[in-house]
């Protein structure tokens, strides 16, 4: 996705008064050189992680985290009990193109379609641009953790009860022992689901 998913959120969240970075694109999984500097700014700060970029959160130095939650994502990217089953990233990420990515977007999606909110929050970057990045995913989580754990741990993860990406029952499998929260009727994409950061975070 790019931000255009969090300049929705930030559009439709009532809670004012709030400071809002976003990171994307995981092929590179170091952080911004301006971002260490500013973070030092703040005493805590909020991280929420949805999909693949909960694996991202975890590997990205990321420092001062106070609440985390995850969010229709786990630690384990490529798993087949608690991620995506390899074959299956795999089959996506050697079949990506555009007419790929339109049906991964039903599948993400899944019961909104028709929504008029999706034309604002579907990701501008192309094709090719994705591809690269799932390619870049699969070679990481293949090397195995490899990087140090971090110093904060996800506080809670929420699962989609409709979630054809990462499947509940994998999410529940990974986050044995964290405090979750199901949301039946909730795809992969759970924006519109979440009435902005005070309820993800409550």
């Amino acid at each position: 996705m790019d931000r255009c998913v969090a300049d929705w959120i930030r559009s439709a969240d009532s809670s004012p008064g709030s400071d809002l970075i976003v990171l994307y694109d995981y092929r590179d999984l170091a952080l911004p050189g301006w971002l260490p500097a500013a973070m030092e700014r703040y005493r805590t700060i909020d991280l929420a992680a949805w999909s693949l970029g909960v694996w991202a959160a975890g590997l990205a130095g990321l420092e001062r985290i106070g609440r985390a939650v995850a969010i229709n994502g786990t630690p384990f990217p490529v798993d087949p009990l608690r991620g995506i089953p390899p074959e299956i990233f795999r089959g996506t990420l050697d079949s990506w193109s555009e007419a790929t990515r339109k049906r991964f977007e039903r599948r993400m999606f899944a019961g909104l379609e028709g929504d008029e909110r999706l034309a604002e929050v579907r990701s501008q970057r192309t094709a090719l641009d994705q591809q690269d990045e799932l390619r870049a995913i699969e070679a990481v989580a293949s090397d195995g953790p490899g990087r140090a754990a971090p110093s904060w741990r996800f506080t809670k993860a929420i699962i989609g009860g409709r979630d054809l990406v990462f499947l509940p029952e994998n999410q529940r499998m990974a986050w044995q022992g964290t405090e979750t929260e199901e949301i039946d009727s909730m795809p992969h994409f759970p924006f519109f689901h979440l009435n902005g950061w005070a309820e993800v975070f409550a």
